[in-house]
């Protein structure tokens, strides 16, 4: 009877309210996250969001657990803590929708997810959402509407960002895109100029500013300004990222302006063995058509035999591919693997700063996941574990997705172009006829003596086969056209 008796009492103080001198778990995570004590933070703030009675309560432990994760490097469990204090609104706890949102949208762009945060933000109700942070949820929503293909809607949510948000750049970028696919060109050249205006002399704007100039110069090309989207494509410098897409699209608009001595000097880059694994078959193409305008038939046809001797093969192989694998995944494995797909293809999609920036993400997540491995398993660390091996799963399917896409759009372009250089090799034997009539008999060869003048420290080196890294996208290619007036 004793023993029950003191049984009963161990029962009654276990469940007894706490002493004026024994903290709550979400007061002392407090003090323990101040202190800079985040570990044990973490699992006291994971305690009270397990025990928490009300939304209002476990929001705020919410809030504390991300800014913990936050200064922990676990930058997606944090961005995960923060938009759950969105998932549940409620009226006490307004105060910190601000610095919730501002740190979701923040965390989220950089790990290239904001769409997500957008969706939520989107469904929130507006009396949510404070004034002081009314551009990151602008913005944020507006990603995610032009991500569900709703332009006229996106495009009034970028229209809402503040110009002194350090989202107003993107937002006019992303207006240039939306006036792009609307053909709009006249206000997509604007909204690019903008971008590159305001990110003049702002080291941390200069991605944003080349994509900017990138479009710009193929809105322009689009509306017949050649020489403005020349000019454009001059401003890029052999560092940039976009360096072997600048050289190849800007040979277009200097073949129309008869400038062929810059634009066989910008295939001769493309076309040299620095990229010669690169899908670059465009670039034969070009050539070829430029030579043909200038009668150069022998050189024309030398063009198109490398170019079915390169391609051809890499056809076959796409071809194959396509019929063999199946789905996302096994796009996004042979990347990873870099086994199952040609080697051009592979060099193409390594260089897509789209993916690029996706396998950085995917890689910060897994690394984030062992982490957490390493960490107490309370209720909330094991969901957490759960939802970034979701995440995971999730973004390799959206990088193989993306894959697939672009496999499928390079193979239809390749056969496209393997079609215009069979159409090109009849063109020869028809250009060749022309010019035996025009003069009567074949006309001799001629060897043309170039003038050249070079500035002073410089020494003129004639091209006899070899190529120099540092002078890619440096050629001039100085001929004569051998067509007879």
């Amino acid at each position: 009877m004793r023993f029950t008796i003191i049984a009963l009492l161990l029962a009654v103080t276990a469940n007894a309210a706490p002493s004026a001198g024994r903290l709550p778990a979400f007061e002392l995570g407090k003090k323990n996250y101040e202190t800079g004590n985040y570990l044990r933070a973490l699992d006291l703030f994971s305690q009270a969001i397990s025990s928490a009675g009300d939304a209002s309560s476990r929001n705020r432990a919410y809030y504390f657990q991300g800014l913990t994760l936050f200064e922990l490097g676990h930058y997606y469990s944090s961005y995960v803590s923060f938009r759950n204090v969105l998932l549940t609104a409620d009226d006490k706890n307004r105060e910190i929708y601000d610095k919730a949102i501002r740190n979701a949208v923040t965390i989220a762009d950089k790990l290239d997810m904001v769409e997500r945060i957008g969706k939520l933000l989107d469904k929130l109700p507006s009396h949510f959402i404070p004034q002081s942070v009314g551009s990151y949820a602008n913005y944020a929503i507006g990603v995610s509407r032009l991500d569900s293909n709703d332009l006229s809607n996106a495009s009034a949510a970028f229209k809402s960002v503040n110009p002194e948000s350090q989202f107003y750049p993107r937002s006019m970028f992303f207006l240039g895109v939306i006036a792009t696919r609307q053909k709009n060109y006249r206000d997509a050249s604007v909204y690019f100029e903008k971008v590159m205006d305001i990110s003049r002399g702002k080291k941390e704007l200069f991605p944003i500013a080349e994509l900017a100039r990138l479009n710009l110069a193929r809105t322009v090309y689009t509306t017949g300004d050649l020489e403005r989207s020349i000019e454009l494509y001059a401003g890029f410098l052999s560092t940039s990222n976009h360096w072997l897409t600048i050289l190849l699209e800007a040979a277009w608009p200097l073949m129309r302006v008869n400038d062929t001595t810059v634009s066989l000097g910008n295939l001769h880059t493309v076309l040299s063995p620095f990229y010669r694994e690169e899908l670059v078959g465009e670039g034969y193409i070009l050539r070829a058509t430029i030579l043909y305008s200038l009668c150069k038939y022998e050189e024309m046809r030398r063009t198109l035999s490398q170019f079915f001797t390169i391609y051809d093969p890499v056809l076959r192989s796409m071809q194959a591919e396509q019929g063999r694998m199946q789905g996302a995944d096994s796009y996004f494995q042979a990347l990873q693997t870099e086994k199952g797909m040609n080697r051009s293809f592979i060099a193409f999609i390594k260089r897509d700063l789209g993916i690029k920036k996706q396998m950085k993400v995917l890689e910060i997540l897994r690394d984030e996941r062992r982490n957490l491995a390493k960490y107490n398993r309370n209720e909330q660390m094991t969901r957490m574990a759960q939802l970034l091996d979701e995440t995971d799963r999730q973004l390799s399917l959206e990088i193989g997705g993306t894959i697939q896409k672009l496999h499928k759009r390079k193979l239809a372009e390749l056969m496209q172009q393997r079609e215009q250089a069979n159409y090109l090799k009849v063109e020869i034997v028809t250009g060749e006829k022309e010019l035996i009539e025009g003069a009567k008999g074949l006309p001799p060869k001629r060897v043309v003596d170039v003038e050249t003048s070079v500035a002073s420290g410089y020494h003129f080196w004639p091209f006899k086969g070899e190529y120099w890294d540092d002078e890619l996208g440096a050629f001039v290619y100085t001929t004569e056209s051998a067509c007879i007036n």
